[in-house]
């Protein structure tokens, strides 16, 4: 089917219009019959995006190479035993404000991280035998670009192994499906009761402020007053139940972290030898005690700071604001 084209039902078809058409008919008609057709017009395209990856593959090196060097010089702080304390401080102070990468997060941990983690270790497995194959092939000096793209996709190819990649890559996409969906449904229940605070906002603002409007607007403008006032109370409601789930959402991660908190600390404690065992356990009064304040004090924290970062801290967490906008991307796109 050809795709719409608004400006020849303004005008008859000209010669060069029909001819177009028919080149299009003719290339649609071909690629039919030969579907290698249309890989060989998008192997420019192809070979454009490879040209850009190698490009890429060697900052993208150095940067693996940096991160790695920065972890050795932390290890003799024991950063895998502090980690989880770390990640829970974050949550307390700070969680309110990445609420779609919080929401993914517990969805994750309830669909199945296990599962997420194992294929993710397949596909690491399979890029380090791909990156060593590539590494010990080494080709001509005067070997041209294409054949050399050529001979390293076959080395690729022979190392890794399909079936686990092919098992892999579903089973991550079955994840991100099922977070995206899980993050849909929560926030579409956002927005539906934002609409209805909007509704029951819309009648009184066609009580009090619709006859302010048409005193003080021209009558010939009077047909927006009321779509302002619907599409505005909507607007409003809409953001009240945003902030509303921020607020829990800034409740929940810090009441999460607390417990993080209390639990990891004590374990890193006496992994350390500082404590000789876990001296707070779950069932003890006094843990509820000490969770409940540490939650309470980032809950303050954060709503002090508007559910917002300050400067030097906003920076630092950079990453986690770009995987933030990214899923809310994904979550308003897909």
């Amino acid at each position: 089917r050809l795709p719409a084209r608004p400006e020849l039902d303004r005008m008859p078809p000209t010669k060069e219009t029909v001819v177009q058409d028919r080149g299009l008919m003719e290339d649609i008609d071909a690629v039919r019959k030969e579907p290698w057709l249309f890989v060989q017009k998008l192997g420019p395209y192809f070979t454009k995006a490879a040209d850009g990856l190698e490009m890429a593959v060697p900052y993208i090196g150095k940067a693996s190479e940096k991160l790695q060097d920065v972890w050795k010089c932390v290890q003799p702080y024991k950063p895998m035993v502090w980690g989880p304390t770390v990640f829970g401080i974050i949550l307390v102070f700070f969680g309110g404000r990445f609420l779609t990468t919080v929401a993914a997060v517990e969805a994750v941990r309830m669909i199945g991280f296990a599962n997420l983690k194992s294929h993710t270790l397949v596909l690491w497995d399979n890029y380090q035998k791909a990156r060593e194959a590539a590494k010990k092939d080494e080709g001509a000096d005067g070997e041209s670009k294409e054949h050399k793209g050529q001979r390293v996709a076959t080395v690729v190819l022979k190392a890794v192994d399909p079936q686990e990649i092919t098992g892999a890559v579903a089973g991550v996409y079955e994840i991100m499906l099922a977070v995206v969906a899980t993050l849909r449904f929560k926030f579409a229940a956002a927005v539906t009761l934002g609409c209805s605070i909007g509704d029951m906002f819309q009648t009184a603002a066609n009580a009090y402020a619709k006859p302010h409007l048409e005193a003080s607007i021209p009558r010939e403008h009077h047909k927006w007053i009321e779509p302002c006032i619907t599409y505005g109370c909507k607007a409003t409601g809409i953001t009240l139940a945003w902030l509303l789930q921020r607020v829990m959402s800034a409740m929940h991660c810090s009441i999460r972290g607390a417990y993080i908190i209390v639990i990891a600390a004590q374990k890193a404690l006496v992994e350390l030898k500082f404590l000789d065992k876990v001296k707070i356990t779950e069932d003890n009064p006094y843990f509820t005690l000490i969770v409940s304040l540490i939650a309470m004090a980032g809950f303050v924290n954060q709503v002090a700071y508007g559910f917002g970062l300050p400067f030097p801290l906003s920076f630092f967490f950079l990453p986690i604001y770009i995987v933030e906008w990214s899923l809310t991307f994904c979550v308003g796109a897909v």
